[in-house]
């Protein structure tokens, strides 16, 4: 801007102008934290490429999602609108594409703005005003290099930028967070399951219940539960020295509220010690309903079964009467 409360424009944004016409896994900051000085009063969008001095990483060091992004303005009394934009280079071929942008208004001093941006490694932070006072410069000394291009196009947009030798950086950076689960919000500050991608909540952990009951030859179990979840149903009979038997329900999807049946069935060593027991004794089968769960321990519930003994009764003979 021509003094409007800032640093007179420079020679540095003229070519700048000049040149583009023609060419119609913590959180980690990145891009660069300077203090804006100057404006362009140019509908360019620039970004940083290198810069003398800037302690900061030029460009995203990793994958991840941009959760704010900060700007720095030396005192002074106006709001300044800024356009954030999230760049991928091909610094070959000299172009860029727009893969995000989010958009605040600038005022005296330090400024955050809280976002959501899925970034890779290597992308770039740029700055765009069409209006007023176009985006924002630090007029620094030290020889930087600066990218740009006439506007601000959309998202998805790729367009072929120049490269402007300048004693001037700009002044954005981002704050960057992993995304473990790739559901496009950081595992830090906006995300609290950061293992699965379909939540983002605390981590959800699945409620069983469960009922049963035992019959010749099979024992039935229903289970519910409040969220959906995949249930496994096993059980385990004790036949006394030593031996045991299993037994599998199968694995069922149950969704929540819903009932769900799992039937099982006694295998022949079962059946033998049934057999072999009278009514009056009987086996344990000991039940257990897992579902695992996004973190931690699965939840399982345990029912415990009495299977009665199917002995015969002996028969007892009576003796003639003489």
């Amino acid at each position: 801007m021509k003094k409007r409360y800032l640093v007179p424009v420079i020679g540095v944004v003229a070519a700048i102008s000049a040149a583009i016409a023609p060419a119609a896994v913590a959180a980690t900051e990145f891009g660069d934290n300077c203090t804006a000085n100057e404006a362009t009063e140019s509908p360019v969008t620039l970004f940083e490429i290198s810069g003398a001095g800037n302690p900061l990483p030029t460009s995203a060091p990793s994958a991840g999602v941009i959760t704010a992004w900060k700007v720095n303005l030396v005192p002074a009394p106006v709001s300044i609108p800024q356009t954030l934009k999230v760049l991928r280079p091909n610094l070959a071929a000299k172009t860029v594409q727009v893969v995000g942008e989010a958009s605040g208004t600038v005022i005296g001093g330090p400024n955050t703005f809280p976002t959501r941006i899925s970034v890779q490694a290597g992308d770039h932070l740029g700055l765009f005003d069409g209006g007023t006072y176009g985006p924002l410069l630090c007029e620094l000394p030290g020889e930087s290099v600066i990218g740009g291009f006439e506007g601000g196009p959309t998202v998805g947009s790729t367009v072929s930028f120049v490269e402007i030798p300048a004693e001037a950086r700009v002044p954005v950076s981002a704050i960057i967070e992993a995304d473990a689960d790739g559901d496009g919000y950081g595992d830090e500050t906006q995300d609290k399951c950061p293992q699965s991608a379909a939540v983002q909540v605390a981590c959800p952990v699945v409620k069983l219940s469960a009922t049963g009951a035992a019959r010749k030859g099979l024992a039935t179990v229903s289970v519910t539960a409040d969220s959906q979840a995949t249930v496994t149903v096993k059980g385990t009979v004790k036949l006394g020295k030593g031996k045991s038997a299993t037994l599998s329900g199968g694995t069922q999807i149950v969704a929540p509220g819903a009932l769900a049946k799992f039937t099982l069935l006694f295998p022949k060593k079962i059946r033998k010690a049934l057999k072999a027991l009278s009514s009056k004794q009987f086996l344990t089968l000991k039940v257990n309903a897992t579902a695992p769960n996004v973190v931690g321990s699965p939840t399982t519930k345990t029912l415990k079964l009495h299977l009665k003994g199917q002995a015969k009764p002996k028969k007892h003979g009576h003796k003639k009467q003489s």
